[in-house]
């Protein structure tokens, strides 16, 4: 390597090691001179979007001190009904948005915290401490219960009950706000549970939060607001699965509406003659088979869907499909007859293996038939199988018997 190449390198090499070296040790002697870090100042609430609030608070640090310091400000809360600080997180600037159930009254606390190169706590102040007083009311005054539903996409209904001390005139009027835009709701109705409840014809679900407030008035006493948050994701029921249906072969089919996706379903089967019912998970196919089910009983079967926990945190099922019903039969049907048939065919194949090998009946029932040519060779070989001439040739004869002629004499007759 050159001389002239191994300059330039030797000097990255050292500002390379060198700087940082430098520049921690002027943030430690920076932080060395921090005898007194006072705690923050002017906590405060600057916006305020029903329950969301946005709070600042000035850090009593110059900019100068702050370019060479490595600041944080840690930020807790904790409710009026609560004993325990919430931890929220480490800020990087002295403001912060977040959402609060202020109905419950709340403590907000803020500090400052310098940390050394290496995330250390190096030192931190007081803590900084705000109350924020719930609303004018009697906390039973405000609704109660409150529990909002999005459905199929498109539409939402929220419904509460009226708090236990609130008089019966008591009128309650729900505000939501969505993507920065708050909306008062202008279509009450009173459910057949007696509870109250807004519809909402069109809400956004692909969005973090819906903020809720229901404030309420009377003529007689003040009326406590309610103030909540919710994910519209985990709050949303789909439409039921449509033409359920039940095959010859006892496998169950549906439809899912279109634009679904994601979901999961589940298969409700009752024993209509015993009373029992039990769930099936079908997963994500839109088709299961029952396979232990007694044909000889009637059943009924429905089928629901929700989005699966891999795509979001929603815990509701939707309504249960339409209902339909397997029949008894009052003799096997075709499917459990040949399955009973393959069985038997089977055992019988298996037992007839053994008895074979067993008794060997193979061996004497198919006996092999003896070749005449190899115990009669001459027959074919001399006679070409001309059995006369060659059974005649087997009949010995002497040579020495031989053929005399004999003479008879007849005598003559006596005289009478």
């Amino acid at each position: 390597m050159k001389v002239s190449t191994m300059v330039p390198l030797a000097c990255c090499l050292v500002i390379s090691f060198v700087l940082p070296v430098v520049l921690s040790k002027r943030c430690m002697e920076v932080q060395g001179n921090l005898t007194d870090l006072n705690p923050p100042t002017n906590l405060m609430i600057v916006d305020r979007q029903l329950g969301e609030l946005t709070i600042s608070w000035n850090d009593s640090l110059s900019e100068i001190r702050k370019a060479n310091i490595c600041v944080r400000y840690p930020f807790e809360y904790k409710y009026f009904d609560s004993q325990t600080w919430q931890e929220d997180s480490r800020l990087l600037e002295p403001e912060y948005t977040k959402t609060f159930e202020l109905h419950r009254g709340v403590y907000i606390r803020v500090k400052n915290m310098v940390l050394t190169m290496r995330n250390i706590i190096k030192k931190e102040s007081n803590w900084t401490v705000i109350a924020i007083q719930p609303p004018p009311g009697d906390q039973e005054t405000l609704a109660s219960n409150v529990s909002c539903i999005i459905y199929n996409y498109s539409f939402m209904n929220c419904t509460w009950r009226r708090g236990s001390k609130a008089p019966h005139d008591t009128r309650y009027i729900m505000y939501y706000r969505q993507d920065g835009n708050t909306r008062q709701c202008t279509h009450y109705f009173l459910d057949e549970h007696g509870r109250q409840g807004c519809h909402v014809a069109e809400i956004k679900v692909d969005v973090e939060k819906i903020l809720l407030c229901i404030n309420g008035s009377s003529n007689s006493t003040l009326i406590q607001a309610y103030y909540t948050e919710f994910n519209p994701q985990e709050y949303e029921i789909y439409n039921p699965p449509l033409n359920l249906k039940v095959l010859p072969n006892l496998t169950v089919t549906w439809d899912m509406p279109p634009d679904y996706e994601c979901n999961e379903f589940q298969l409700k089967v009752t024993n209509l003659n015993q009373g029992g019912t039990e769930f099936f998970s079908a997963g994500e196919e839109t088709k299961y088979v029952l396979g232990s089910i007694n044909p000889t009983k009637r059943y009924s079967l429905k089928v629901r869907t929700k989005s699966k926990r891999t795509c979001n945190e929603n815990m509701l099922w939707s309504e249960w499909s339409n209902e339909v019903f397997i029949e008894p039969t009052s003799s096997f049907s075709m499917h459990w007859v040949l399955r009973m048939l393959s069985i038997v065919i089977t055992m019988v194949a298996i037992l007839l293996i053994f008895a074979f090998r067993r008794y060997r009946v193979l061996e004497i029932a198919f006996k092999p038939i003896p070749d005449p040519q190899k115990k009669f060779k001459a027959l074919f070989e001399e006679y070409n199988g001309d059995f006369q001439n060659w059974i005649n040739c087997q009949i010995p004869v002497s040579t020495v018997d031989e053929c005399h002629p004999v003479v008879i004499e007849e005598s003559p007759q006596s005289e009478a």
